[in-house]
């Protein structure tokens, strides 16, 4: 089974949204998938099945005995809850928990998706930790920029310290916005200082995206008209070169 964090410790970038795009997208290929929900927001929760949890977020970090449901679509979750956020006031040790929990499910996914919180705190670390490869959603404003460099570096620790098989697949402008010049010219800057660190390709801001979050589908699946076509061939593509990535 291979393991992907999502992260960013800004929040709005896109996420869940990626996270269960990114699902919908390997259980396409006929992948067995597992999604771990990290984030206290509960959005890819909500996003993946409105069944009862069993094995949540929180748990990981203190065990349970219970294990990943199966969603209305077949894709696994241990899904996020209210205590999700709690887990920031434990030990810091506990970090290294969620990894040998969710390793004892490696024979029975090809593919794990872990959605994070909008910090660089204790599930963040506990996420890369227990991950092959991570990358990184971000939008492309001078204020979403900031702290890119905190997170970067915090990949790199876990990497030297705690995993070293981590893989950084780099940074994925999301929700780009074609017409506008400073975005245009943030992205400019961002890949004269970061290089390859840039995925070469992004996602335009498309409403269709958050339209078929809504209704649980893949917006290659629910969109309409022109611009839903568009968003679900987008979408395709960026999540197919993800999972290529991750193998």
């Amino acid at each position: 089974m291979k393991v992907l964090t999502v992260a960013n410790q800004k929040g709005g970038v896109g996420k869940s949204t990626l996270c269960c795009h990114i699902a919908w997208a390997a259980q396409d290929e006929g992948k067995r998938v597992l999604v771990v929900d990290m984030d206290g927001q509960m959005n890819t929760t909500k996003t993946l099945t409105e069944l009862e949890l069993g094995l949540t977020s929180s748990q990981l970090f203190t065990g349970s005995e219970s294990g990943p449901i199966t969603t209305e679509s077949g894709i696994g979750l241990i899904g996020a809850d209210l205590e999700t956020n709690d887990v920031e006031g434990l030990e810091w040790d506990t970090i290294h928990l969620p990894a040998k929990v969710i390793e004892k499910f490696a024979a029975d996914y090809d593919i794990c998706i872990i959605d994070t919180p909008p910090n660089l705190g204790r599930r963040l670390f506990a996420s890369l930790i227990a991950s092959d490869c991570v990358f990184t959603p971000l939008e492309l404003s001078e204020y979403s920029l900031q702290g890119v460099g905190a997170l970067l570096e915090t990949i790199i620790t876990v990497k030297n310290k705690f995993n070293s098989k981590l893989k950084n697949l780099g940074l994925l402008p999301n929700k780009v916005n074609s017409r506008s010049k400073s975005q245009r010219e943030v992205l400019e800057a961002l890949q004269a200082k970061l290089g390859n660190m840039v995925l070469p390709f992004h996602l335009n801001n498309r409403v269709a995206v958050e339209d078929a979050c809504k209704v649980k589908q893949p917006v290659w699946k629910h969109g309409k008209g022109d611009s839903g076509r568009k968003a679900g061939k987008e979408m395709r593509v960026v999540v197919e070169e993800v999972l290529k990535r991750v193998g």
